[in-house]
């Protein structure tokens, strides 16, 4: 089984166990802020079935019909989970309202902190495990997933902290403000995982993935790779397409460039971290990089070359600047 499949399976198991814990304690304490958080639990158990459900699609090759893979159903995937955790978000402040309003009666609370606890401890380990698969495989579902699931233990710190003071002052307004806190960070986490994944899905610039980019053009450079601009990328899951305008020197033919774009275009591929494949647009240098071009025994130079200008990400994904403009004769 796929590593990504694996984890989310382990995901969907683990967050039934977790969601039976907190009902559970709801059922023995009768507390508003136990119950919210067994919502959020039940956001995440219908997440991860979801994600189990897709990751089968997502990690079927490119065809005739889907020549770019499947890899954006994941955006869709941490999209949907998004929207689901704000809405519950939105539901548990409404209950927690009524409930500060018309007041509860709270009962078993060592029990309630002891389960809670535990649940806020298997929350924890699943969610940094999740985290590390999903940022290792580049799986954007799985990354709203431990995303969620963290913020799932913070719900659960949050009624802790609520049934805690209750037990300790009597006081059980606690119990609905800590629901309280709870909506509010949902609802807020919730619009944080949908942001990121409706910015995938119009393909809205990542910076992380142009710096990434930016140092493997840098670290598998050799002469004639005298500028690149204009990148631009469409994340597809874990699989990257990049499309760039690589400046080569204007004497080579034909037969002299293409086996030198594609020999760069593996190395560069190679060290990236994730999967993808690079379209590069070939530009003649006409001598307007000479400053910053190391070619030897070059026909055409025109001036000396000053020293090769390191790729970033800002002059990467932006139009060449030409010698005209930042060494003048």
């Amino acid at each position: 089984m796929d590593i990504s499949r694996k984890a989310t399976l382990i995901s969907f198991v683990a967050s039934v166990g977790i969601l039976a814990l907190k009902f559970v304690a709801y059922w023995q304490t009768s507390s508003t802020a136990i119950l919210s958080d067994a919502m959020e639990s039940i956001i995440n158990v219908l997440a991860a079935g979801a994600t189990l459900l897709i990751m089968k699609s997502v990690v079927a090759p490119a065809d005739e019909n889907h020549p770019y893979g499947h890899g954006k159903l994941e955006y869709f995937s941490a999209a949907f989970e998004g929207s689901l955790i704000a809405i519950a978000g939105l539901l548990i402040a409404r209950e927690a309202v009524i409930a500060l309003i018309h007041g509860t009666a709270l009962a078993n609370l060592d029990i309630g902190l002891v389960i809670a606890t535990a649940a806020a401890v298997g929350n924890l380990a699943l969610g940094f495990y999740i985290k590390r698969i999903g940022t290792r495989e580049r799986s954007e579902a799985l990354i709203a997933s431990a995303q969620h699931i963290l913020s799932d233990v913070w719900s659960t710190v949050g009624t802790l902290v609520g049934l805690g003071l209750v037990k300790l002052t009597g006081i059980t307004a606690f119990d609905p403000i800590a629901a309280i806190v709870i909506a509010i960070n949902l609802t807020y986490s919730g619009y944080r995982i949908f942001r990121r994944s409706t910015a995938a899905l119009i393909d809205e610039t990542d910076p992380s993935t142009v710096i990434e980019l930016a140092r493997t053009f840098n670290e598998n450079r050799r002469p004639g790779v005298i500028d690149i601009h204009l990148t631009k990328v469409i994340r597809s899951g874990r699989f990257h397409h990049v499309d760039c305008h690589l400046v080569l020197p204007e004497f080579w033919t034909v037969g002299d460039s293409h086996p030198f774009v594609k020999s760069f275009e593996l190395d560069v591929i190679d060290n990236y971290e994730g999967d993808g494949e690079i379209n590069f647009h070939v530009d003649p240098c006409y001598r307007d990089f000479c400053s910053r071009c190391d070619v030897a025994l070059c026909p055409v130079r025109q001036r000396p070359c000053l020293g090769l200008l390191p790729f970033t990400k800002e002059s990467i994904t932006a139009h060449a600047v030409k010698d005209e403009a930042v060494a003048p004769d």
